[in-house]
């Protein structure tokens, strides 16, 4: 899908947030990277498009979408920080992570530590057990909505409005684990247990709620090896 702006960029919306570029669109809404004024924050404003605010359906929508990433957060997910009515729409502001995009790293042929990506999982293994425990829809796992930031990575908001399903969990670590082994730096240390996980969570087959729990249980095991490696070196 090629990225198109509804508005003439740069755009100051609502006298703070600069717009100056597309980061991404869907149907319904446009992700801009825009800067707050005061604090020269970089943040993303992801935009209603303006046709759909005839549509009450689509309006709510965005809106218990916003109301559901407020209520979601920590260390490795993007901050939910305004909801702000302006030109027409509605625009949901989020701090921008400056990170690199995982599908641009392995469309750069780049390849990352064991003990990296196992710090991504248990990141994506909390993420889908806080969403579970809230009911929270969540939007299918993408690797342009997970960020490398040099030593660890971060997560967009990825809460969404409407009812949770019951394998979004099984969905989201599967996905991962294919898209990942791509990555794997397999001279790294503990790269064969990884893998080995990882090619774990793709045969399960019987995905149950307590299912998440056990494959975080395995990375955390993972991390304390890998830990008590490094003590060594």
């Amino acid at each position: 899908m090629s990225t198109q702006s509804v508005y003439n960029l740069p755009l100051l919306l609502n006298k703070q947030y600069m717009l100056t570029a597309v980061l991404r669109e869907t149907a319904d809404t446009v992700v801009y990277a825009a800067t707050q004024q005061d604090m020269r924050r970089d943040v993303a404003v992801e935009s209603l498009r303006p046709e759909c605010m005839d549509d009450p359906i689509r309006v709510q929508r965005f809106l218990e979408t916003a109301r559901a990433q407020t209520r979601m957060g920590g260390k490795f997910v993007a901050t939910t920080l305004e909801l702000v009515q302006a030109q027409g729409s509605w625009h949901l502001v989020r701090e921008r992570i400056q990170g690199e995009p995982l599908d641009e790293l392995i469309a750069a042929e780049q390849r990352v530590s064991a003990a990296v990506l196992c710090d991504f999982m248990l990141c994506l293994c909390r993420n889908c057990i806080v969403h579970d425990m809230q009911g929270v829809a969540t939007l299918p796992f993408s690797l342009q909505n997970a960020f490398f930031m040099g030593l660890s990575f971060r997560l967009d908001n990825l809460a969404i409005a409407g009812e949770r399903d019951p394998r979004s969990s099984c969905r989201a670590l599967q996905s991962a684990a294919r898209d990942l082994q791509p990555l794997v730096d397999t001279a790294s240390p503990m790269a064969d247990d990884l893998l080995v996980i990882l090619r774990n969570i793709l045969r399960t087959t019987n995905w149950k709620p307590a299912t998440v729990l056990d494959v975080h249980e395995d990375f955390v095991r993972l991390q304390l090896l890998l830990m008590q490696l490094n003590a060594k070196l």
